[in-house]
């Protein structure tokens, strides 16, 4: 081509953009707004910027206002034509054929909805081409795509373009949607016009590419995207708040002034609308005069030859810790199952991430029983799914027929707790093989197993692959602030998770923990039947207590009832919080009455919790409901 510089530049702004918003959108395409700033005028900016001084402007949908706009614009020094395409419903070939009288000359082409830093447009210009070729400013960072599905593909070879579209299967980068052209593409694609009566710029490119008169420039790591859907303009919004006007462009002057708030815009719309789980009960709670009674630990410290084994462990924390096969064997072998059925993770709520993760796509949905553990709905939010909650029945059992009428083929999980976190009751074996029969992966999450009278599940694994057994040290194990849980599944399944668990997610100090604990066996049987014991005497001292009710559990807390009392559940933890002691309020997990939770604790715990249990009922009671509690003591 001629070595004159290039100063002349054609955007093709005539498409009605159906995917960012169709004729009845409140603005044509080109003109929404990205950081209050048009899409087109973003375009011409970086375009005046790279040293380009007339732009031609190829307009047909709504054409006035893109007119009115470019022209309204202080910051565009640019000479500019206004090309009209009253075909401008057919493929974008022809809005170019529309400025054909403007390419008797090299021009920059490009795309009115490709934003894109000032530099790309310079590294394509400065590229050393043939007479008579064309070029297209291509990247070769494929991951870095926003969206690979939409983007137009390019198969390189040896510079040159062997093959471009949508939808070819072998390529090796991506279409910028910027251009470097001369009068040739123009012929090409009115003799395609004439023959087919429409034409794409893809299918001009290929005919000059056969003729080896199209090549590629690599525009590196330029920062560039195309703005062709609602997330795209998000994520367009993002990159132009953090890396200002220019996206980062290093050759350009002026400060750059970065927004950190911008950061959101990069995440999925689905993670911006998870709620992060409150963690403030614990910033209180380490408050030395409070009781903590609202997160279902243990009242039991490590045992001394748990910290036996963390202080030798903790002499090893300069080396990555170890896949832990004794472990894995040892919790698998209780079981009756080898390590192989086994995986670890940092407390069971990794490895309930890691399931959702494996198998829930967003828009893909969870299915729950409510109340239950928060971390099931929130892990799926997180990840995009939606959760599908069942309420129990009115006596607080699981709807087993409600949560089978549910089931849809967007169906990916199903999560039970049993025993259940918060109503400490468990789901019977009947009705989980019932469950289970529907093949969908079930996880049956069993952290208080320990602390209950009935046998375990695991034993349905070599029946149903699709159980997945979730266990944790957290409870009956008193190792909640060491984080370590395990999951018992078929093999293939474990193997599917380790894809997505991160490795080393456990240090030498967790596993030296668990082994000790293991270990630990009288010391263990001993704490599990004091806490079995402390907590059937902390629900016969509920049952004195006038207006409220317990209901039986086999974990290591108590869910109380108390809609009698004309109460919020919220209006309780408040007052006893101010009485020295720390409970949970229920409405966080889907429970429609007024409950509370409160973890059973040591002797001492337990009174003080039933004396500040008995103030806060009789000082909040109304006047309805006082007499209820005249009768009780302190």
């Amino acid at each position: 081509m001629a070595s004159k510089a290039v100063t002349r530049a054609v955007v093709l702004a005539a498409g009605t953009g159906s995917r960012l918003g169709n004729g009845s959108a409140p603005v044509p395409k080109p003109l929404r707004p990205v950081h209050g700033v048009p899409l087109v005028v973003r375009v011409l900016r970086s375009l005046q910027e790279a040293g380009i001084r007339e732009a031609v402007i190829v307009v047909g949908h709504r054409d006035d206002e893109i007119r009115a706009a470019i022209v309204q614009d202080p910051t565009l020094l640019l000479q500019v034509h206004f090309v009209q395409n009253d075909r401008y419903l057919n493929k974008n070939g022809v809005s170019l054929l529309a400025a054909k009288a403007f390419v008797d000359q090299e021009c920059v082409l490009t795309m009115a909805d490709h934003l894109y830093s000032p530099e790309l447009v310079r590294r394509l210009l400065s590229a050393d081409l043939e007479a008579g070729t064309c070029a297209l400013a291509v990247d070769y960072d494929i991951e870095r795509c926003f969206d690979l599905d939409d983007a137009t593909k390019v198969k390189v070879e040896a510079g040159q373009i062997a093959d471009i579209g949508k939808e070819i299967a072998e390529y090796n980068a991506i279409d910028t949607g910027v251009f470097r052209i001369g009068p040739r593409l123009i012929q090409e694609l009115a003799l395609l016009d004439k023959k087919n009566g429409d034409c794409s710029l893809s299918e001009g490119v290929c005919a000059l590419a056969e003729r080896g008169a199209f090549v590629t420039v690599d525009v590196g790591d330029v920062r560039w995207i195309d703005v062709d859907t609602p997330a795209a303009l998000e994520r367009a919004e993002a990159m132009v708040r953090v890396f200002g006007e220019t996206l980062g462009d290093e050759p350009g002057t002026g400060p750059r002034s970065y927004d950190p708030e911008a950061l959101e815009m990069f995440a999925p719309s689905w993670v911006r609308a998870a709620k992060p789980y409150n963690e403030a009960h614990f910033a209180t709670a380490d408050r030395g005069e409070l009781v903590r009674m609202m997160s279902n630990e243990s009242p039991f410290a490590p045992s001394e030859r748990v910290v036996q084994a963390i202080l030798q462990a903790a002499l090893r924390g300069n080396l990555y810790p170890s896949a832990a096969p004794s472990l894995r064997a040892r919790l698998g072998a209780a079981a009756k199952l080898d390590a192989q059925h086994v995986i670890l993770g940092a407390g069971s709520t990794e490895l309930i991430d890691v399931i959702i993760r494996t198998f829930v796509a967003p828009g893909e949905e969870v299915l729950l029983s409510v109340p239950t553990f928060s971390m099931y709905e929130a892990r799926t939010r997180a990840a995009g799914g939606i959760p599908v909650l069942v309420p129990m029945a009115e006596d607080q059992e699981h709807d087993i027929l409600g949560l089978l009428r549910e089931v849809t083929e967007r169906t990916k999980v199903l999560f039970l707790c049993s025993p259940n976190n918060p109503t400490g009751n468990r789901i019977p074996e009947a009705d989980m093989r019932r469950l289970l029969g529907l093949g969908l992966p079930t996880v049956i999450d069993e952290a208080y197993i320990e602390l209950g009278q009935g046998d375990n599940l695991s034993h349905l694994i070599a029946e149903f692959p699709n159980a997945l057994i979730l266990r944790t040290f957290s409870k009956a194990y008193g190792l909640a602030g060491l984080r370590l849980g395990y999951a018992l599944a078929h093999p293939v399944c474990i193997r599917l998770l380790e894809r997505v668990k991160v490795p080393w997610n456990l240090p030498e100090i967790t596993l030296a923990a668990a082994m000790a604990a293991l270990d630990d066996v009288e010391e263990h049987a001993q704490r599990v039947l004091a806490l079995r014991t402390a907590r059937e005497q902390l629900i016969a001292d509920i049952a004195t207590l006038h207006g409220v009710s317990a209901l039986s559990s086999d974990g290591n807390f108590v869910l109380i009832d108390a809609s009698a009392t004309g109460l919020s559940a919220d209006e309780i933890v408040r007052r006893m919080q101010t009485e020295g002691v720390l409970i949970r309020s229920l409405g966080v997990h889907h429970a429609e009455k007024s409950f509370v939770r409160v973890t059973v604790g040591d002797a001492t715990a337990n009174a003080r919790f039933l004396a500040a249990f008995r103030r806060v009922l009789r000082s909040l009671a109304r006047p309805t409901a006082r007499s209820l509690y005249a009768a009780d003591a302190e």
